[in-house]
């Protein structure tokens, strides 16, 4: 039998399997380069994102004035920069009032239209008329503005003091009026005559009381082992028109069966309208048994006029806040100490004040009882020292 002749694959096999080889090489190459090119897009795209989104100005404070206006400012130096954010497309205005009323208010007033930012500083006269003219002097300066399909944003800076006392209010340490308004629409082609300014009486909303030059405030982070307890008043009705009501609750805290540390409080508003009601509000801490003290943790509350209708036992104090004041947070290493075997009632002193501006009158709808108070924040994990308040004065 014939022997078929040798066929030799090794040479072709080895250039197939070659072939083959370099294919997957050259794919996985390619792969991988295309991988990588579309992860550094990515990456590139997502670092331009993140830089578009991140403000150059850190803002040390922000204020919604109510759902639809929002206020972010900064101090350097003797400079105050603010940001508006508005859900209008209209004008929008922002200035401070010398009383909560219109006359003699200071306001900055602007819009965008057709991609085009009008911005004026105005001032409104002390004769009724609530519209506001030009001033003489522009203390207000834009830096920019823009609106989008829903909002209306401005950023624009001043001195605390322009030295204009005729047309201008100086930002102080006081608490400040702050006026804002806003309406659907612009004045036609950036007018500004008397009469151009769209409803400008309606457009105003009730003053808000806010202390501008307050400290930025301390990042806090609501760790899980952080309490929280609200201490509200029960249906307290309002004062009516130039009237002050200082009333009285008393809280019996009587779980704490250890010590604990408070490290934040705020003020709880119960409706826009409790804004404009509240004065200042004091957390006592109530020393002893007396029966007076348990009497009073059983009722709604009671009025009462001050340091003479207080217990004696309430004589110190734990918490203070007072209008136009945000929050407070103690220092990471501070607290002020809470034991139920040391101090088991609490007395809340709130002052209400309604002086009726006028503003208030734009607005029918009128709350007629509070129930706001204090947020407190606590912890059973210590902190290295204990708080204390000093009290001065009477």
């Amino acid at each position: 039998m014939t022997t078929p002749p040798e066929v030799k694959y090794t040479s072709t096999s080895l250039s197939l399997s070659s072939l083959i080889t370099c294919f997957i090489s050259c794919f996985v190459i390619v792969s991988c380069l295309l991988e990588g090119l579309c992860v550094t897009s990515k990456a590139n795209a997502l670092s331009q994102s993140a830089t578009l989104s991140l403000d150059p100005l850190l803002w040390d404070h922000v204020v919604d004035l109510n759902e639809d206006f929002r206020i972010l400012w900064k101090i350097i130096n003797q400079d105050i920069t603010f940001e508006i954010q508005a859900r209008t497309l209209g004008y929008v205005g922002f200035g401070f009032s010398p009383d909560g009323n219109f006359a003699g208010s200071d306001i900055a007033i602007g819009w965008v239209d057709k991609g085009q930012t009008y911005f004026q500083d105005r001032h409104i006269k002390r004769n009724g008329d609530p519209e506001p003219i030009v001033d003489p002097s522009q203390d207000y300066i834009l830096m920019w503005g823009y609106e989008n399909r829903t909002h209306t944003v401005l950023r624009f800076r001043r001195k605390l003091d322009t030295c204009d006392p005729a047309h201008d209010i100086a930002i102080t340490n006081d608490t400040m009026r702050l006026l804002y308004m806003y309406n659907e629409r612009d004045p036609p082609h950036g007018s500004v005559k008397p009469g151009h300014l769209p409803n400008p009486a309606s457009s105003f909303r009730p003053y808000r009381p806010i202390v501008l030059t307050q400290r930025p405030h301390i990042q806090f982070k609501h760790e899980e082992y952080v309490r929280i307890l609200e201490l509200r008043n029960e249906d307290v009705e309002l004062p009516g028109a130039d009237e002050t009501l200082i009333w009285c609750k008393t809280f019996k805290l009587d779980d704490m069966k250890r010590k604990h540390h408070l490290i934040r409080y705020e003020p709880i508003y119960d409706s826009p309208a409790s804004v404009h009601n509240l004065q200042h509000i004091t957390l006592r801490e109530c020393h002893g048994m007396h029966q007076e003290l348990e009497e009073m943790a059983r009722e709604q509350g009671r009025q009462c006029m001050g340091a003479r209708d207080i217990p004696l036992a309430c004589n110190a104090i734990v918490a203070s806040w007072s209008r136009g004041s945000n929050s407070f947070t103690f220092p990471d290493e501070t607290g002020y100490p809470m034991e139920s075997r040391q101090a088991k009632y609490y007395l809340m002193e709130t002052h209400y004040n309604n002086l009726q501006p006028d503003l208030t009158q734009l607005h029918a709808n009128r709350q007629m009882a509070d129930n706001s108070g204090l947020k407190i924040y606590f912890t059973h994990v210590l902190r290295r020292h204990d708080a204390g308040v000093l009290s001065i004065g009477e």
